[in-house]
């Protein structure tokens, strides 16, 4: 889908810092073996962190330092121990050609962006969010949505330029219903619609976004097929696939012309507990991370279906993997797990299997949120 992009970038709304960078030591630096890197955040409520980790090729990490988003985080969570304080997935996104990396910082409501370099990463600058508690980004070219889950929740549009910079995208914001338990929002594979999780009303919300990025007025609903709808992904061809916390499942789905959802595969589960994260590689290995049981669950998409099954409910283990990142090739998979303090790091087998490549100390507290990986 075509998009207008901006001749001009708009500074109102927008907040700049002075630029700040942390050298990573990275594939120019002193360590030559690097090839990409795996980012985190700290997520803390006295000044948000992005911690920076070097990838190997052979997928091995090694931290290599943090940088300040400029904003604050939102701190732990003390329903859960302090663990998942943002109950979200992709509260930390790369943009598709690796030059940007988006933060959320819950607890000052901003958004912060920085500029991948080859030995570490600068920030451009941060926005206000359009609402409060930010927990979740979708990024599309140079489109941006935020989820704002505090009272009243919405979606909000932004553009990012070339340079780096978010602008508030007029007319964009669309208010949610008020269940206080929205997961995640993320856009289609050809980028006309907008999809929104609702944990406690067991909702999936679509929206269709015109040329100028702006979404319908309102959104279709349809029911999860099973219970508590969080993470999401989409396959090449627009096949919808959600992991449902409440019945450890994923479910997976067309999107109609009238933006209704038609069920392919019903909840495939796992067996496993509180399954919430879910990733995939181009290949169709596709894996949820479920902190319930300390286990990462390995699936198989057929791509011309979207029909899913089950290789192995305990592919792999971990202390508490939360979110999750695959590499760009598709080889190696990823979890933030905050209560072991680092990185779950797992290589991916032709057959679709995990081998465990051992947790990364990173020295993550409790509040860490979010993964990307380059």
């Amino acid at each position: 889908m075509k998009r207008k992009l901006l001749a001009t970038v708009l500074s109102m709304g927008m907040m700049v810092v002075s630029s700040l960078a942390v050298f990573a030591d990275r594939a120019h630096g002193e360590d030559d073996s690097a090839v990409g890197a795996v980012y985190t955040m700290t997520n803390a409520a006295d000044g948000n962190k992005v911690v920076i980790f070097n990838r190997d090729e052979d997928g091995t990490l090694k931290k290599a330092g943090s940088v300040s988003t400029g904003g604050a985080g939102s701190g732990p969570n003390p329903a859960l121990g302090g663990l998942d304080p943002l109950g979200s997935q992709h509260s930390l996104v790369l943009t598709r050609d690796g030059r940007w990396l988006l933060a959320v910082n819950a607890g000052s409501n901003e958004i912060s962006a920085f500029r991948v370099l080859p030995d570490g990463l600068e920030l451009v600058g941060k926005v206000d969010s359009g609402g409060k508690f930010p927990v979740s980004l979708a990024v599309f070219h140079n489109l941006v949505y935020v989820l704002n889950t505090g009272t009243p929740p919405n979606i909000t549009g932004f553009n990012l330029s070339h340079t780096g910079r978010l602008t508030p995208l007029a007319g964009s914001t669309r208010l949610l219903i008020s269940t206080g338990a929205f997961a995640q929002v993320g856009f289609g594979s050809q980028g006309n619609t907008l999809v929104v999780t609702d944990k406690a009303g067991n909702d999936i919300l679509v929206y269709s976004v015109n040329e100028d990025g702006l979404p319908t007025a309102s959104p279709v609903t349809s029911p999860s097929n099973g219970k508590t709808p969080f993470g999401f992904i989409f396959d090449r061809r627009g096949h919808l696939l959600v992991v449902e916390a409440g019945t450890n499942a994923v479910s997976s789905y067309n999107i109609l012309t009238d933006d209704t959802l038609q069920l392919i595969n019903g909840s495939v589960p796992n067996g496993q507990q509180a399954a919430c994260w879910i990733a995939a590689n181009e290949r169709g290995d596709v894996f949820t991370a479920n902190p319930g049981s300390g286990t990462v669950s390995a699936y198989r998409l057929m791509a011309g279906s979207g029909q899913v099954t089950l290789l192995d409910g305990a592919a792999g283990t971990g202390n508490k993997p939360l979110d999750l990142a695959v590499t760009p090739n598709g080889r190696f998979l990823y979890a933030v797990d905050p209560a072991g303090g680092g990185i779950d790091a797992f290589g991916i087998e032709e057959n679709g299997s995990l081998t465990n490549l051992g947790p990364i100390d990173g020295q993550l507290s409790i509040s860490a949120q979010g993964i990307a990986a380059c």
